[in-house]
């Protein structure tokens, strides 16, 4: 090779250099850090697309779920309603309790005809669990008002500890929801609920996915405060769109 073709190879590498720097410099995404548009429309897809997703008004679940320490099942259902209603029925060994969560109201009770306002401390916990199960359309709902947990000017996000993208969306009254979604399969592994200056989060891992009537549903949920693991619930039953769905979510007169 010539002493000038040499030059000229140094001179399209060094301009070629240039160039990438400089699609760096101007907000060119670089390898493995995605935009937060492009997180959405993966995670949307990996859940059944978004014409699936839009046709869910709510489900209906029946479950067993383990509390701490204790291995009798609490038999447990779920019927959820889009975006914040959520009635849930605990049969536990001893007794049994309903919750009922419809936006910023909540009641609990033994029956639906027994039902009383929730104090503030458990009304603010159901409402976290209450957005927790919403189906993941919530993204692209609100995606004017999501954060990514790093500081990128350019909306690329950071990931944590376990290698997982995580975005934030600010809910009412201080409180926020943090979604982990694997970059692999784009599936929503965990979910963590808080508020700023709470002493702790509130969050659960999500797994056993399967698909039911074309959207992605997890089957194990396993949840904790702070870094206390509190419960572990299976899903034995799952329904989209019951036909009884608001009948079932109907609060009898239990004041405010």
């Amino acid at each position: 090779m010539t002493h000038r073709t040499m030059s000229v190879v140094a001179a399209i590498g060094l301009a070629a250099g240039l160039f990438a720097a400089g699609a760096v410099l101007a907000g060119e995404p670089q390898s493995g850090q995605p935009k937060i548009d492009d997180v959405i429309s993966h995670v949307i897809d990996a859940y059944g697309g978004e014409k699936a997703l839009r046709g869910v008004a709510g489900f209906h679940a029946r479950g067993n779920q383990w509390a701490l320490q204790s291995d009798q099942p609490i038999e447990t259902e779920r019927w959820f309603a889009r975006p914040d209603r959520l009635r849930l029925e605990l049969n536990y060994p001893d007794h049994h309790e309903t919750r009922v969560t419809d936006g910023d109201h909540g009641w609990t009770g033994d029956s639906m005809t027994t039902l009383r306002p929730a104090d503030e401390m458990k009304l603010i916990a159901m409402r976290m669990q209450t957005a927790r199960l919403d189906i993941p359309l919530r993204l692209l709902e609100h995606k004017d008002k999501i954060e990514s947990r790093g500081t990128d000017p350019d909306d690329r996000i950071e990931k944590d500890a376990e290698g997982r993208w995580v975005l934030r969306i600010p809910i009412d009254a201080g409180l926020y929801i943090d979604y982990h979604i694997d970059p692999k399969t784009y599936h929503i592994t965990r979910m963590v609920a808080g508020k700023p200056g709470w002493p702790m989060e509130f969050s659960a891992d999500y797994d056993q996915f399967q698909m039911v009537g074309g959207v992605l549903v997890p089957y194990r949920e396993t949840t904790y405060a702070g870094h206390t693991k509190t419960s572990t619930y299976q899903t034995t039953g799952f329904t989209w769109n019951p036909k009884d769905l608001d009948a079932n979510l109907r609060v009898p007169d239990a004041g405010d």
